[in-house]
């Protein structure tokens, strides 16, 4: 099991579909560096304990299919507005957080 907080340095890697970190003890904010990693189509963070507010930057994620960040309870503030540029996605898990706001049309 991976514990700590996600490493910044994998948004380096430009050629990344699929992140899949979910199931682990990882912990603190989610880099908002990973809105640079243009090809990813999976981003999976859920069941670990991150904290504080989704990156707005995510919304750059226009190759973005699945969204999950499941179950990390410390993940709160609004839904990015940014979000609504996803136009590609079709699975969107934010559940069992404390977030708050509307999803954007």
């Amino acid at each position: 099991m991976l514990s700590g907080s996600i490493p910044r340095s994998l948004s380096r890697l430009t050629n990344l579909t699929t992140l899949d970190l979910s199931g682990n003890l990882l912990t603190g904010l989610i880099p908002p560096e990973f809105g640079d990693s243009l090809k990813l189509q999976g981003l999976y963070l859920g069941k670990n304990q991150l904290s504080g507010t989704i990156p707005e930057r995510l919304g750059r994620l226009s190759s973005l299919v699945k969204l999950n960040f499941t179950s990390n309870k410390n993940l709160s503030g609004p839904v990015p507005t940014s979000f609504g540029n996803l136009k590609g996605l079709t699975h969107l898990d934010l559940s069992s957080n404390e977030l708050s706001g509307e999803l954007p049309s």
